[in-house]
């Protein structure tokens, strides 16, 4: 058995044999790894829950986005689900908390903006060296929707799309909100209600979050059949972005109500529950009136297997709360960080 799960996908048969310096390449991941769990705990707390945290985001975002991008040749034993691999898991997240750590540590003086634009300029020019370096080895590649979006724009000599700039920024911003919200938790900070809470500032950090994210796996799934003039970019239709934002904050905003004294872990897997409820007949109804047409590479991705009474694959019903959790992660931490100011 070639993963953790079987699998009879096309999606699943690939080369996994690696090559010499694929070999090295991950050697020096699992070093990096342990060098960084050793010096990061001599000045952060409970540094290996946080990066495991910081592992799962990445592994949501990797489950859910997998049909967007492939990666090979990291040996049979590397593979988790499909091609999504624990050994790239881990190499985004040193690369991820390494900066993060130390930004909090050392330049703790600064403004909410300017760490923020700190840790995504830091994590982003680490990303994209990753990026490099696992395109060139021939471990990364594209899939043919992702290719279409790319339309031949790659950075000469590199080999990695100019869009690489903006993927790379938004995924890492994904994260980072994820590891520091579930941060919270684990430094077992508490967060007061907020009084007089700043609906339209809020409603932009939403807006902002969905959109992003709506942008960044627009190579997936189209939005279809909806009027022209809902279109903002591509097949991007504010219809459908403010029906998620909607289902959101409505989610956020039971919950916090009627649940106002439950602890970070409670509420939010409360925000995601309620939130899945709500969207899951919704997709499924998009599907079945053509309003969302998935792509050969996530169709392929698919076992077959649906929801039953419904039209939505298994896959796309784990990957409906993946997309919420990181999503609400992402909402929730900013928020919190711009009402406290620090």
């Amino acid at each position: 058995m070639n993963t953790l799960f079987y699998c009879s996908s096309p999606a699943c048969h690939f080369d996994k044999f690696p090559t010499g310096p694929i070999i090295l390449f991950e050697f020096f991941i699992f070093l990096g790894v342990l060098l960084t769990l050793y010096f990061l705990s001599k000045i952060e707390k409970r540094i290996l829950y946080k990066f495991l945290v910081v592992s799962i985001g990445i592994f949501i975002f990797e489950f859910f986005t997998a049909p967007m991008w492939h990666n090979y040749h990291l040996g049979d034993w590397a593979y988790v689900y499909r091609d999504v691999s624990w050994v790239l898991t881990i190499g985004w997240s040193m690369l991820i908390i390494v900066p993060s750590v130390f930004i909090d540590v050392y330049i703790v003086k600064r403004k909410v903006w300017e760490r923020v634009v700190m840790y995504i300029v830091s994590i982003t020019v680490l990303g994209l060296i990753g990026e490099i370096l696992v395109v060139n080895l021939g471990i990364r590649s594209y899939a043919p929707e992702t290719l279409e979006v790319i339309n031949g724009n790659f950075i000469p000599f590199l080999n990695i799309p100019w869009k690489a700039f903006y993927y790379i920024p938004v995924f890492m911003a994904l994260i980072l909100s994820f590891f520091k919200y579930w941060s919270l938790l684990i430094d077992k900070i508490l967060i007061p209600p907020i009084k007089n809470a700043k609906l339209g500032r809020n409603l932009m950090i939403s807006v902002l979050g969905v959109f992003l994210f709506e942008l960044m796996v627009e190579p997936m799934v189209v939005n279809s059949g909806l009027p022209s003039w809902s279109y903002v970019y591509r097949d991007i239709s504010f219809i459908m972005t403010g029906g998620w934002i909607l289902i959101i904050w409505l989610s956020i905003s039971l919950v916090d109500k009627f649940f106002i004294h439950y602890d970070l872990k409670e509420k939010t897997i409360l925000y995601v529950l309620f939130a899945t409820i709500i969207t899951l007949p919704i997709e499924s109804w998009l599907i079945i009136n053509k309003y969302r047409l998935y792509g050969p590479s996530a169709i392929e991705n698919f076992s077959g297997y649906q929801i039953p009474l419904t039209s939505i694959p298994v896959e796309i019903a784990f990957a409906i709360p993946f997309y919420l959790v990181l999503i609400i992660s992402f909402i929730k931490y900013w928020i919190y960080k711009f009402d406290i100011k620090k």
